[in-house]
């Protein structure tokens, strides 16, 4: 990882992460360009990853990590979904099973 020196008010060397000062945050509009063909294309090829960049004016690197960072959060929003919909249907389907119960026991005294 590369290293900046600088100095503090009493002149002592601090290290700064490069990596930090130079991070480019992309345009409002960069990104709806990156959400739009996310919407079609979850994975890029190579080609396509240069066209966006050069579109963008970023370097194709960030665009593939942008594509990895949102194809994690995506992954992440499905599963989610996916949890709550399981959760429904076993609401549901325990429901179903209790009145079940409750008609049996009903059904089972009525010949008692």
């Amino acid at each position: 990882m590369d290293y900046q020196q600088g100095e503090n008010q009493e002149g002592i060397v601090l290290g700064q992460n490069m990596s930090q000062n130079n991070k480019k945050r992309l345009s409002d509009e960069q990104v709806r360009v990156l959400e739009r063909n996310f919407c079609y294309e979850k994975k890029l090829e190579s080609e396509h990853k240069h066209q966006l960049a050069n579109q963008l004016g970023i370097p194709a690197r960030q665009v593939a990590v942008w594509y990895q960072n949102k194809r994690a959060r995506w992954r992440t929003q499905s599963l989610e979904v996916d949890c709550t919909t399981l959760q429904y249907r076993l609401d549901a389907a325990l429901a179903e099973k209790k009145q079940l119960e409750k008609e049996l026991l009903h059904y089972i005294i009525g010949y008692i």
